[in-house]
């Protein structure tokens, strides 16, 4: 089943989009250069049939390391049986695009977000870069954006001044804990820092408020501050009073 598995990605591989995508991802080699969509077609036919002979740790190519994952977001909804394959599947995790088109589709931490917390923990104490991360895009992807009865919420359409200011948003169920561990992680290494300030830029257009008191007194390392500040400007939902706001708030 592997060699039948190479040989279709072999078939769907573009030398353009491998040049372009190389550029993007620093340190990958054996990238055939197929487009995410195909990938996660690909995935979704897997996981209806005998999905686990078709998942192999010793992955080859770029795009099947990729495969693997996204195999294991389509394949089932039992956290019993799948939490031992994507801890397996965590440290092999050597890159950002990985880690990101992987975890950010792997909606089964929805299904038991206090299991989910007991799961990505040891990663958030970890010191690895891409463990870091994916705990942290796990966290905001799956954890942050739920209500006070966690149900699944999405970013606010604006954030106004009085947003910032006032609490008058509806309190999330886990925002409050996902700023305390941010602030904990370990932010050294480059892609970790960029997940958090990420994370920060997330939190910030579910629940400004929250966030805000947050920015004005945390324990980030200055990068990942600014950074994430710099995010929450470039979006497109504070209005450019907050923006301002936020600007002034930046470390020299």
């Amino acid at each position: 089943m592997q060699q039948e598995i190479r040989d279709r990605l072999l078939t769907m591989a573009e030398q353009d989009y491998q040049k372009f995508s190389a550029a993007l991802i620093p340190g990958v080699e054996n990238m055939l250069g197929i487009r995410l969509p195909q990938l996660r077609k690909l995935a979704k036919e897997i996981a209806k049939f005998n999905w686990k002979a078709a998942i192999t740790e010793d992955d080859y190519y770029f795009e099947e390391r990729m495969l693997h994952g996204m195999v294991l977001s389509y394949a089932s909804k039992d956290m019993d049986e799948m939490l031992p394959y994507i801890e397996a599947f965590i440290s092999l995790v050597d890159n950002w695009s990985v880690c990101d088109s992987v975890f950010m589709g792997m909606d089964i931490f929805q299904k038991d977000r206090e299991r989910s917390w007991k799961f990505i923990a040891p990663y958030l104490e970890s010191h690895k870069e891409f463990e870091v991360r994916v705990a942290l895009i796990i966290m905001m992807q799956h954890l942050l954006k739920c209500d006070g009865k966690g149900k699944r919420i999405t970013r606010l359409r604006k954030v106004e001044m009085s947003d910032v200011h006032h609490f008058n948003e509806e309190k999330g169920l886990y925002i409050e804990r996902v700023l305390t561990e941010v602030d904990k992680v370990d932010t050294t290494e480059y892609y970790a820092s960029m997940a958090a300030s990420w994370l920060i830029a997330e939190a910030f257009c579910c629940y400004p408020h929250c966030t805000y008191e947050y920015l004005k007194q945390n324990r980030l390392d200055d990068r990942t501050y600014n950074k994430g500040i710099q995010k929450i400007i470039e979006s497109k939902i504070p209005t450019d009073d907050v923006k301002n706001l936020l600007r002034e708030m930046k470390r020299k």
